[in-house]
């Protein structure tokens, strides 16, 4: 046994010598692929069955399915930009309404998720960290850039990450041969169709293909990055929508600016009230600032890598969000961190070695406020998912069955052949046009329901605030025990939105409440007490 282990042990070592471009890639991807798995294990040991932590999944399998009944929105009829992501509903088509469909999110972000830890590794290998140390960084890497917590989350984000890491790395290829490469511009083109975010990192790229002389390439390359976005703003236009998505706009909104300066001003100090934003903007300024004082670096491939992410990074942190598990600007920070790396060979032995410091401490720093703080909450999520969101989605399938309105949609959207009024406007523009006004006249949510005969309201208080119907009544709440109140509001509240109904809403949640599980109470006609 001893022998065996000898030669195992002297094999790995000679393979890893050997063979780093295939190794580094394949520990990393592996690493994130064991973390995800850990990840999702704990979360269904605590909830007990199979949930997502986001309630949005469902808002793109909602999509999904409208799309497979040749509409575009969350009830049949009615156009509506509740996505985050243009292409990603598109992957969830495939047998909608079903269990099947369900896993899909989780299926695509296995693959995101190995993906991203493969073009880790290749940073590494392309960044000459190689041997003990880039092993150390291909297995303790993703874990701090929170590879696997991002695509736990279901969401698009973690095949928008692995697409910005395809991206650096093909424009580094492209900077030191001149070839522009297949993958490179695939990456370029679709990136930008999973998060509109992505868009700046690309016509940057392009950008440097321009500035290297390639003016007709660049200028092909452009077209083919706008295209597509422009003919998806242009079908929303189409269908009566504004240009942007719905949750675009509703996560872009800054209450009280006056104006695109103010409000861009706003969301600025909004981002940097968090440390992910503050981090960001470092980073950013560091990677534009490096190529400028670094002759080394302004001659270099790695230069144009730095200078395009840095400024990407800006533009992030300046016009779009940060923060909510860090989702949002995940992408970007990695991109810079991954900058970093590919720089270092290029920058002279000194600065090498301070490019790799920053590096480090680049990951300690995510490591603390992305994997730790985000698998913590994590693994609790999908619990309060299955009390709340699953339950309400029950109810008003299999009881009420009739039109609802909610202001957290997926979950009770999906599935549901009945109207489901969105409150906070991610699949109502008229809601979001009332919520977001200046000066929301008290009792706006009850003018909705009323125009759409809706009698059952299931809300989070706080987030409708003044906009409660003035003659609702609250029949009943859905609270959760203590271990799964993880935000302030964790009590959903059940209004009948005019008085006649209350006697035959009340008597269907009586009806409901024994089949609430364990670690919720459903309390009719009374507060739940803590």
């Amino acid at each position: 046994m001893t022998v065996k282990a000898g030669l195992w042990q002297v094999a790995l070592l000679g393979g890893l010598r050997q063979g780093r471009t295939l190794s580094l890639p394949l520990i990393a991807a592996l690493s994130t692929i064991l973390v995800l798995a850990l990840v999702e294990v704990l979360a269904w040991r605590i909830a007990g069955v199979f949930e997502y932590p986001l309630d949005d999944v469902y808002i793109h399998l909602a999509i999904a399915s409208g799309l497979a009944d040749g509409g575009y929105g969350i009830n049949t009829g009615e156009a509506a930009s509740a996505a985050s992501s243009i292409l990603y509903p598109f992957l969830l088509l495939p047998f909608p309404d079903t269990e099947f469909q369900r896993y899909l999110p989780l299926a695509w972000n296995v693959i995101g998720a190995a993906v991203c830890g493969w073009l880790w590794g290749r940073v590494l290998t392309e960044g000459r960290l190689t041997g003990p140390v880039g092993i150390i960084l291909a297995i303790a890497g993703p874990i701090a850039l929170n590879f696997a917590g991002i695509a736990f989350l279901g969401m698009e984000h973690s095949l928008h990450t692995a697409l910005t890491l395809a991206t650096i790395l093909g424009l580094q290829s492209y900077l030191l041969t001149g070839r522009i490469g297949g993958g490179f511009v695939a990456a370029l083109i679709v990136a930008p169709l999973f998060r509109l975010e992505g868009v700046a990192l690309s016509l940057l790229a392009v950008a440097l293909i321009a500035w290297r002389g390639q003016v007709r390439s660049a200028l092909t390359l452009a077209l083919a990055v706008v295209a597509p976005v422009g003919g998806f703003c242009a079908a929303l236009m189409a269908m009566g929508l504004p240009p942007l998505p719905s949750s675009v706009l509703v996560k872009a909104a800054t209450p009280g600016a006056d104006g695109a300066v103010s409000a861009a001003a706003a969301r600025l100090a909004r981002n940097l009230e968090i440390d992910a934003g503050v981090l960001l903007l470092v980073l950013s300024g560091f990677c534009v600032l490096l190529p400028l004082i670094n002759a080394r670096l302004r001659i270099s491939a790695a230069g144009g890598v730095l200078l395009a992410v840095g400024l990407a990074g800006m533009a992030h942190v300046s016009f779009a969000r940060v923060g909510w598990l860090h989702r949002y600007e995940h992408y970007i920070v990695v991109a810079l961190i991954a900058g970093l790396v590919l720089a270092a060979p290029f920058a002279g032995r000194g600065m090498a070695v301070a490019l790799r410091m920053v590096m480090v401490v680049s990951l300690m720093a995510t490591s603390l406020f992305w994997a730790d703080g985000a698998f913590r909450l994590n693994v609790y999520l999908p619990a309060l998912a299955h009390l709340e969101q699953a339950q309400m989605a029950r109810f008003a399938r299999e009881v009420l069955r009739a039109p609802v309105a909610v202001n957290d949609l997926g979950r009770v959207a999906w599935k549901n052949p009945y109207y489901v009024l969105d409150l906070w406007g991610l699949a109502s523009e008229r809601a979001r046009r009332m919520r977001l006004q200046p000066a929301p006249p008290k009792g706006w949510a009850g003018t909705l329901t009323a125009e759409r005969g809706v009698r059952l309201a299931m809300i989070y208080d706080d987030w409708i605030g003044d906009g409660i119907g003035l003659d609702w009544v609250r029949i009943g709440t859905l609270a959760v025990d203590p271990e799964y109140r993880l935000f302030a509001q964790t009590e959903v509240s059940f209004y009948a939105t005019e008085p006649g109904a209350v006697a035959d809403l009340a008597a269907k949640l009586r009806d409901f409440a024994p089949s609430v599980p364990a670690g919720a109470h459903l309390c009719v006609l009374s507060a739940c007490r803590p």
